[in-house]
């Protein structure tokens, strides 16, 4: 127990020498919060610039025109006089939807027949396409049921509200659960903060691991750890979970009181998921940084990981979607088990994979600890037996 709480003793030392890991595990996933936060205030995206080509130029046109600048999705930015200057806006960019009202459109809704009106988008960026084609589609039903009930009502002489129910007599009503505003700061904020959590306990775990080799082939290592490889480790897996809780303690209170994001369900649920994810992060970089003996080298080996990680999580593109076989490389992540959970959690107020996902990052601890231990030890025993030789 004395070994232990020395080796423990140490590695405090250690982190305060070389702040930058304390740096990395409290500073990572903040800086995220504050830069992206910032970036998603807004939450949800408005008035996407449109251009509108009205060979026409009659009263029902100008109806739709008005729907059209009265929706909060669109901003009608100018008005062109050819569908090569559509196009033309679209490709600079200086508008990312086109809509053209034909010249017949009037004429043809008059007949009984039916009017085609032109959306066009550039499909480059599929967030403003989506959002601009449900926006053109939801205001050209609701303008084409509108003239509808108005001409049978006027031509049958019934009330309008009466021609409403019979011509529309299903109204579609939205329910969204857990994100009722549909706003992106909700969707995005916590995976990337995750991201930068776990990045953070990489890095910080990873450089003491690695600056343990760098500082035995130098012949500067102290001796207070000359005892065993794996009473080191413990030490540092100890010191670092604890340290790895507070920050994640700190990120939950910034992601409530700053973000403004709900936590719904209980404390304890989220705390026992950090937990072992936490456990499950530093068992995987514990394996992978005994792979490398300087720092630099296990930098640049990990900075390929976040990016990696994030796209095999699922939190943007569903697991579900993925090939059988990239479904089993991103099991093999431990962010896979986390990021998801945490946003159902902060916004369902529950997960129905809880449970599982906690039971998969014991395994991946299970798995990587000891195999990333044995290295640790066995790089930690080839070193000191290396200085010894030299001295």
């Amino acid at each position: 127990m004395k070994a232990f709480l020395l080796a423990l003793k140490r590695e405090v030392l250690l982190s305060l020498h070389d702040p930058r890991r304390l740096v990395f595990l409290f500073g990572a996933a903040v800086a995220y919060l504050i830069v992206f936060g910032l970036l998603y205030i807004p939450n949800i995206v408005t008035d996407v610039p449109c251009v509108v080509l009205d060979q026409e130029n009659s009263h029902l046109s100008r109806q739709l025109l008005t729907a059209l600048e009265s929706s909060d999705s669109l901003y009608v930015t100018d008005y062109v006089t050819s569908e090569e200057e559509m196009r033309e806006a679209l490709q600079e960019k200086r508008a990312y939807a086109a809509i053209e009202i034909p010249r017949d459109f009037s004429k043809k809704i008059k007949t009984g027949s039916f009017s085609d009106v032109l959306y066009m988008a550039n499909g480059a960026n599929i967030i403003l396409t989506n959002i601009t084609s449900s926006a053109v589609s939801d205001i050209l039903a609701d303008f084409s049921n509108r003239l509808a009930t108005e001409r049978v009502a006027l031509r049958t002489g019934a009330e309008v509200e009466t021609v409403r129910h019979v011509i529309n007599p299903v109204t579609p009503h939205l329910r969204v659960l857990h994100n009722m505003t549909q706003g992106y700061m909700f969707f995005f904020l916590l995976g990337l903060a995750m991201v930068a959590f776990q990045q953070g306990i990489f890095f910080a775990v990873g450089a003491s691991i690695t600056n343990e080799y760098e500082a035995l082939m130098a012949g500067t290592q102290d001796g207070a750890v000359h005892g065993s490889p794996w009473l080191l480790l413990l030490a540092k897996v100890v010191y670092f979970w604890l340290l790895s809780m507070l920050s994640y303690l700190l990120v939950v209170f910034l992601v409530q009181n700053l973000m403004g994001i709900p936590l719904h369900a209980p404390l304890r649920e989220l705390l026992l998921l950090a937990s072992t994810f936490i456990l499950a992060a530093m068992s995987f970089v514990v394996l992978f940084s005994a792979c490398f003996h300087k720092e630099m080298k296990f930098v640049r080996g990990i900075i390929m990981y976040p990016v990696v990680a994030f796209i095999f999580s699922g939190y943007t593109w569903p697991h579900e979607a993925m090939p059988t076989a990239m479904q089993y490389v991103a099991d093999a992540f431990p962010l896979s088990f986390f990021s998801n959970t945490v946003r159902e959690l902060f916004l369902a107020g529950y997960s129905p994979h809880l449970w599982h996902d906690i039971g998969a990052l014991l395994i991946i601890a299970l798995i990587c600890l000891p195999l990333g231990g044995w290295l640790f030890a066995h790089k930690i025993r080839h070193y000191r037996q290396q200085a010894t030789q030299q001295i």
